[in-house]
């Protein structure tokens, strides 16, 4: 064995979590608590952060750890992390994923409100985390940011959580950079259409979000979980300031299901006229 760049000892697989010491916000549910789970499963030690009454009965069932955590409440957030530093001395990696979407209509009928909302749990909320939870991170650690390829691909009434998660990508970069001389990398995993409670199979229209991806795949929440996976390991050194997509083709273009839909029932009934 040999010692690396990641400030570790070299072992037969980089790709080991054994042993990690992981925070997880929002992760009581969705894909939080998906990458929570097979985190636990592959021996790492994770603590999940939310906002649920059931949360401790939640990570007791994946054998993780529970502490309260409202993101948009700073004072909730400093006591979470003060929680997080009795039971660990230092973490591997810091999971940033809490996040809502909440409709706010069009921008001539706005619901500011809502609208405020969404920024300050998607974006403030991230924020609020980091500045407590860095500090804690090791130095060759990995900050993970949850984020969205709404970021970079506008929808109709989408405007505040595409402006909070596109916030959260140049967030990524520019903290990545604050972290290279720690040699703490920071980085995005952008998911798309995943089958969680903000979004179940009984969604209204589940074929057109297929047709959204390029393979036509409405992919459940733990087939996520091995991408988080990979960037707490040691495998993702190299990796910081990188978006990671793992949405399908969300974004790489109209996939031909939506070609074919669009072909077939035109918006106006009028297309090629």
């Amino acid at each position: 064995m040999t010692e690396t760049s990641t400030g570790r000892t070299a072992t037969a697989d980089t790709f080991d979590v054994g042993g990690r010491r992981v925070v997880i916000t929002g992760g009581t549910a969705g894909i939080g608590l998906a990458a929570a789970a097979h985190l636990v499963r592959c021996g790492a030690q994770v603590v999940i952060g939310g906002r649920r009454a059931e949360g401790r009965a939640i990570a007791e069932g994946i054998g993780a750890e529970f502490v309260p955590m409202d993101v948009a409440d700073e004072a909730s957030v400093a006591t979470a992390f003060e929680a997080v530093a009795e039971r660990f001395e230092a973490l591997d990696a810091l999971i940033l994923n809490a996040g809502i979407d909440a409709y706010h209509g069009d921008v001539d009928s706005l619901d500011l409100e809502v609208f405020e909302r969404v920024m300050d749990v998607n974006t403030l909320g991230v924020v609020r985390a980091v500045r407590h939870g860095v500090n804690m991170v090791r130095d060759h650690g990995s900050v993970i940011v949850t984020s969205s390829p709404a970021g970079s691909v506008g929808a109709p009434g989408m405007a505040a959580y595409g402006a909070s998660k596109a916030a959260l990508d140049q967030l990524v970069r520019v903290w990545a950079l604050e972290l290279g001389p720690r040699n703490v990398r920071v980085n995005g995993v952008l998911p798309g259409n995943v089958r969680t409670e903000m979004m179940p199979e009984s969604t209204p229209d589940v074929e057109l979000i297929r047709h959204l991806t390029a393979n036509d795949t409405f992919r459940p929440a733990p087939e996520i979980a091995p991408v988080f996976h990979f960037l707490v390991s040691d495998a993702s050194a190299p990796l910081t300031g990188s978006l990671v997509g793992c949405h399908d083709g969300i974004g790489a273009g109209f996939s031909l299901g939506v070609m074919s839909r669009v072909a077939s029932d035109p918006p106006d009934g009028s297309i090629g006229a």
